[in-house]
Parts: structure tokens; C-alpha cells; sequence
């Protein structure tokens, strides 16, 4: 119960420092859903709904999910592996005295993410519907996201998977939902099913069906046309995205430990009787500085999109075509200068979580090293998502407060044991998670089931 207390705690408090993100930004340029749904809900009560048909469309939305998240992180795996293995050995052996050099070896290790970003401007320039919503998307289109996506993240740019496995199960979702005909309650069956969609995403992307679900209910479903964003579900939404979600683990999980995702569990130290009213104010501290780092991202990412845009600084001067490649090259620059800025899977957060991190000035830069490299994906056209920065960003930070807050109890004269970097960590990844996407129990959930802790 101490542990579940201290986590949400962080994450609740988290919820209210940091503002409600702007709708454009909940993933990388995701455009605005349709409301063409939406106003195809009717009021009448969904009780007379096909409820087996959706339940047997939702276990179809999970398993195409799972399966097609499977073969996303695969791919990346083999992206990874061909542009750190074999395309560095081979420029290096060819290269000779070039790329022995320091600098010619660091051009070489930031080509990559450029490299990378090219290949994602020219996916661009080659669909034409590259950038529309999943409900309305074309085959060529999603098959393009996705490998856009892989080449983001399989040469290091500074993105998640986890968004565009929430993308794919929405996509698949629209193509179960398109079989549905002359339906009155064809509107909000797609509606759930959109919802199961995503909910399998998240359960495949992270391995945690339960997260999944909780995303579902706490972001997908949110009622954007209400004041609080209050939805009430029918039984059969909830069944569905269950179903979905727990499928779409399943499939991953039988695929291997390649795709799956596990974090250490933290140690949350012992405490004392005189650190007992020292250790919920400190966590509390904790959740507002989570708050104000997601804060800070939302707002360089608005800062960012401005800036590459057409109009903008960066934006007038590189053609749309290149702007992926150029933030790959400043992405590959940051990544030669401090190589965990760069999407590397998990192994960085691993070693945060194992208090391996390094020291709290080490940390520190990799937060405000992380917001700008991510910050510049999003606004340059980089595909991805924003759930392994907002992990990345919510340890580091949280492993430095650890740090600085054990130095400032030993002053005082209290043992610090109680509160330990890998649980500041765990329960920081978990608060700018909340924060970045308005879920708190989706990250508390999310974090208990990749730590089993």
C-alpha cells in the first residue's frame, strides 16, 4: 500500500501542475480526428447493440494488432542492428584515415538519425495521404506511417514506438469498424471499437493489457465536447478494449523477449520513524517537478512546431522534404555528445532504474537534452511517439531530485535510505507520463506492470 500511495502520489500532483496539453499534440503529427463519428452518435441508449458482433470484431482488432505491432518492433530491431552493425563497419573499413579521425568518426555516428530522416521525408513526399487520421487512412498510407516510424526510431531519433503501435491499432480498428453496414448505431460501435484499437496498441507496445485498458478509458474515450472530458461507456466498450488488449499482449508475448518490454523493480528502501513525515511531502515535490518538466516539454514542442514550420525560422529556409534529415543531423550531433538522448529502446531507463544513471548534473542534461531533441522531431515531421520520451524525461528527472533531496535530509540529520533513486525514478517516469497524456492511472498501472512491482 506504501508503494501504491507514493506513486500516485507523484502522479496526481503531476496532474494538476502540469496544463492540459493542446488536442494536435497528444501524438506527432496526428492530425485532428474527424467528427464525422461523432455526429453519427445517436443518444438512443446502445443496449440494443450487437454486443457479441463487437466483442468478435474487438478479439480481431487485437490479434491484427498484436501481430502488426510485432512485426513494427521487429522491423526497428533490424533497422537498429543493420545501421549500428553493419553500415558502421563498413563506412569505417572503406573510410580508412578519414573516419579515424574524432571528427570524422562523430559525422559518421550523426549521419545515422540523418539518414534515418531522409528516408522519412521521402515516405512523405511519395503519399499523399501520409498524414491522415487512422479512420480515414489508406493501406499505402498506414503501411507508409509504419515505416516511416521504423526508419525514425531504428537510426536513433528521439521518439517511442509506442505511439505508432497505438496508431496501427487504430488503423486496423477503422478497418473492422468499415465492415459494419446500415447499423444505427454504426457511429458509436466505431467509436468503441476505435477505442479497443488503440487500447490493443498500448497493451502490445508495453506488453501491459491492463494499461491498455486504462488508456482506453481515461484517453481514448476522453469527450472532448464535454468540460471535464467525461464519458460515460456502455458494458460492451469496456468488454471490447479487455478483449483487445489482453489478445494483443498475448500475440506479443508469444513472439519472444525481443518485443517485449521489462523494467527492473525498484527498491523503495526502508524508512524510519523520523522519516515519516518526511517522506510523502518529498514525493509530493517529486509529482510538481514532473509536472513542470512535462510543462516544459509541451511547450518546446509547441515552440518547435512553430519553428520548422513553413513560416518559421527553420522552416523557410529547409525545404519541407529535408526537415526530417536536418533534425536527424542535430538529433545525431546530441546523440555524439550524449548518446542516451538517442532512441536506444529501453537500455538507458533500465540503467536509471538499476541507480546507474550517473550523478545529478549528468541527469539534468540528459532532461534538457531529451525535451530538445524530442521537441525537434515532433515539429520537424519525424515519426513516433511521445511515450518514451515522457519515461525517459519523468527517471532522469526523478533520479536527480532522488540525489539532491538525500543530500538535503542528511543535513537535517534523517537517514535517506527511505527514499532510494530507483523508486524516484520509477514513480518520476510514471508522473510525466500522467502529465504528458492526462492518465494518471494509465502510468501508475503502465509502470506497475512493466516492473511487476
Amino acid at each position: 500500500m506504501r508503494r501504491i500511495l507514493l506513486l500516485l502520489a507523484g502522479v496526481q500532483v503531476t496532474a494538476f501542475v502540469a496544463p492540459a496539453p493542446r488536442r494536435a499534440h497528444r501524438c506527432s503529427h496526428q492530425r485532428r480526428r474527424s467528427t464525422r463519428d461523432d455526429d453519427a452518435i445517436t443518444e438512443t441508449p446502445f443496449a440494443a447493440a450487437p454486443e457479441l458482433g463487437i466483442l468478435a470484431r474487438a478479439a480481431v482488432v487485437g490479434v491484427a494488432t498484436g501481430t502488426c505491432v510485432t512485426a513494427f518492433k521487429l522491423s526497428i530491431d533490424a533497422v537498429d542492428t543493420t545501421a549500428y552493425n553493419a553500415y558502421l563497419s563498413s563506412v569505417f573499413s572503406a573510410g580508412g584515415a578519414a573516419t579515424a579521425s574524432p571528427l570524422g568518426s562523430a559525422a559518421v555516428y550523426a549521419s545515422i538519425p540523418a539518414l534515418g530522416g531522409l528516408g522519412v521525408g521521402l515516405l512523405r513526399c511519395i503519399t499523399p495521404d501520409f498524414d491522415r487520421p487512422p479512420s480515414n487512412t489508406t493501406f499505402a498510407g498506414a503501411l507508409s506511417q509504419a515505416a516511416a516510424a521504423v526508419a525514425t526510431l531504428g537510426t536513433g531519433n528521439s521518439l517511442g514506438p509506442e505511439g505508432p503501435a497505438v496508431r496501427l491499432g487504430a488503423t486496423v480498428a477503422a478497418r473492422a469498424s468499415g465492415t459494419i453496414r446500415g447499423d444505427k448505431y454504426r457511429g458509436r460501435i466505431q467509436k468503441v471499437l476505435t477505442g479497443a484499437g488503440e487500447a490493443a496498441g498500448v497493451a502490445a507496445g508495453f506488453s501491459a493489457p491492463i494499461a491498455g485498458i486504462f488508456y482506453a478509458l481515461e484517453v481514448s474515450s476522453r469527450d472532448d465536447r464535454s468540460a471535464d472530458g467525461a464519458l460515460v461507456l456502455p458494458r460492451a466498450a469496456v468488454a471490447a478494449t479487455a478483449v483487445s488488449s489482453v489478445l494483443a499482449a498475448l500475440v506479443v508475448e508469444q513472439a519472444g523477449p525481443s518485443v517485449q518490454l521489462r523494467l527492473p523493480s525498484p527498491d523503495y528502501g526502508g524508512i524510519s520513524l523520523a522519516a515519516l513525515g518526511l517522506e510523502l511531502p518529498l514525493y509530493l515535490g517529486l509529482g510538481a517537478l514532473c509536472g513542470l518538466v512535462a510543462l516544459a516539454l509541451q511547450n518546446a514542442i509547441t515552440y518547435s512546431e512553430e519553428v520548422w514550420d513553413e513560416n518559421g525560422a527553420i522552416g523557410r529556409v529547409v525545404p519541407e522534404r529535408l526537415r526530417p534529415a536536418a533534425c536527424g543531423a542535430l538529433a545525431g550531433a546530441l546523440g555524439v555528445y550524449c548518446q542516451p538522448v538517442l532512441f536506444n529502446g529501453y537500455a538507458t531507463l533500465n540503467s536509471i532504474l538499476q541507480d546507474q544513471g550517473g550523478d545529478a548534473a549528468t541527469l539534468l542534461t540528459y532532461t534538457l537534452l531529451k525535451i530538445i531533441a524530442t521537441a525537434a522531431a515532433v515539429g520537424a515531421g519525424l515519426v513516433g511517439g511521445l511515450f518514451a520520451p515522457s519515461l525517459f524525461l519523468g527517471a532522469t528527472a526523478g533520479s536527480a531530485y532522488a540525489q539532491i533531496a538525500s543530500q538535503l535530509t542528511e543535513l537535517i540529520g534523517v537517514d535517506p535510505n527511505f527514499l532510494t533513486t530507483p523508486a524516484c525514478a520509477t514513480v518520476g517516469a510514471a508522473s510525466v507520463l500522467a502529465a504528458v497524456f492526462r492518465a494518471p492511472l494509465t502510468a501508475a498501472m503502465l509502470l506497475f506492470e512493466l516492473t511487476r512491482d
